[in-house]
């Protein structure tokens, strides 16, 4: 390690430490506010639907697997489920019932995906017409205008058990082709779970990565130093792993950031 390598390793503690002039040490009492590297989903929930047992074991399954998980029940529909059934039934903990409208879009906007684990026709022909007018369509229009990942069981419907006429039923085909022509993804209540792992996957696969960062990123680059600012890259890009060279450094804010964000420090041998 040559004299330039010290003296910047030098310079990074003594500003994490607060000793040197430079951008301010971020303070670890508190969580950063940065991506998950692990999706953040917010489930909604409409009503008059069938299969609500199975939607909440659906939510407990996402729940599992989300960075994290919020949920909102739609006024109409909280005489049917309310916010302390969902949590001892799926485990959430974060019931956004409470909160005003301006709440829930912004809980909306730091959601990587939202689900409709009870979505309603009523609900879906409205969307399909873009027709805003209440709790139950505001939420879905906006999550499908800000182009978010939106997944919604399509096996719910109470009219679904007296439906024979065949040409009501293929007005919900196109109406439900419509709104798969909008982005949204619809599948069995039972599929909910899996469907939520394979969008995430794909999201995360997909993403774009900021320019200037494809070669931090690629897990064939081991660094020789990680530093706090590569342990916020990780987290930006829902990166896991950074790789270290052998007898390479980490500081230490560096160390308690990335366990933190458990983002896994893999030394090279």
């Amino acid at each position: 390690m040559n004299k330039e390598d010290i003296s910047r390793i030098v310079r990074e503690v003594l500003q994490e430490k607060g000793l040197l002039d430079g951008p301010a040490r971020p303070s670890t009492a508190r969580r950063i506010e940065r991506p998950c590297p692990t999706p953040a989903v917010l489930n909604v929930f409409h009503p008059g639907v069938r299969y609500l047992e199975s939607a909440l074991e659906q939510v407990r399954w996402m729940e599992k697997s989300a960075g994290k998980s919020s949920v909102f029940t739609v006024q109409s529909a909280r005489a049917w489920v309310c916010g302390r059934d969902v949590q001892e039934k799926s485990g959430c903990k974060c019931i956004l019932d409470t909160v005003k409208p301006e709440g829930l879009e912004k809980a909306l906007r730091k959601a990587d995906i939202l689900v409709l684990p009870t979505f309603c026709f009523k609900t879906a022909a409205k969307v399909a017409r873009l027709i805003n007018d209440s709790q139950e369509t505001a939420i879905v229009i906006s999550a499908l205008m800000q182009g978010k990942p939106v997944l919604a069981a399509n096996d719910g419907f109470t009219l679904l058990d007296t439906l024979s006429n065949p040409v009501i039923g293929e007005e919900i085909k196109r109406i439900l082709g419509k709104l798969e022509s909008y982005g949204m993804v619809f599948c069995e209540t039972s599929r909910l779970a899996a469907e939520f792992e394979k969008i995430t996957a794909a999201n995360k696969k997909d993403a774009p990565l900021k320019p200037g960062q494809a070669d931090r990123v690629h897990p064939a680059e081991a660094l020789r130093l990680i530093t706090v600012k590569d342990i916020r890259l990780a987290v930006d890009n829902h990166q896991e792993t950074i790789l270290l060279v052998p007898g390479g450094i980490i500081t230490p804010l560096a160390k308690d950031q990335a366990k933190e964000y458990a983002i896994r420090i893999e030394r090279l041998t």
